[in-house]
């Protein structure tokens, strides 16, 4: 959203000079533009994500379909998984989920696992998080 402000912003600034039948030009990120001496390229946003991969952890084999999927992030050389810690056998449930959170700034992943978990009343008494990254 930033980057078409900004190449709105820049288009406006360009074409106000020129003559009534300016013309309009949408860019891509990596896109360039170029007219006369003046260069326009269209930026990547500066925000990072990682890479978001499902895979089935808890698969079904009666009725074919996978029951809970597992996240892996990754981020350059970094990987956090989001997983089920606490599964449930006989309901097919999960009680305790792993999280992954992404810091862009630190370039790193904190990710939280249960340290404690209840088997009686399934449920996570004591988390722990653990940096992953610099």
């Amino acid at each position: 959203m930033k980057k078409h402000i900004l190449l709105i912003l820049l288009t406006g600034i360009v074409f106000s000079v020129a003559p009534v039948d300016a013309k309009e030009i949408n860019l891509d990120a990596g896109d360039t533009y170029r007219q006369d001496d003046l260069t326009v390229t269209c930026g990547q946003a500066s925000v990072e994500t990682p890479l978001a991969i499902n895979n089935c952890q808890h698969w079904d084999d009666f009725n074919k379909k996978c029951l809970f999927e597992t996240t892996t992030y990754l981020y350059k050389n970094l990987e956090c998984v989001e997983e089920c810690q606490y599964w449930d056998k006989f309901n097919n449930s999960c009680h305790y989920q792993t999280k992954c959170n992404f810091y862009p700034a630190q370039k790193s992943f904190v990710r939280t696992t249960c340290e404690k978990f209840d088997t009686f009343n399934k449920r996570c008494e004591r988390t722990r998080e653990m940096r992953i990254g610099r």
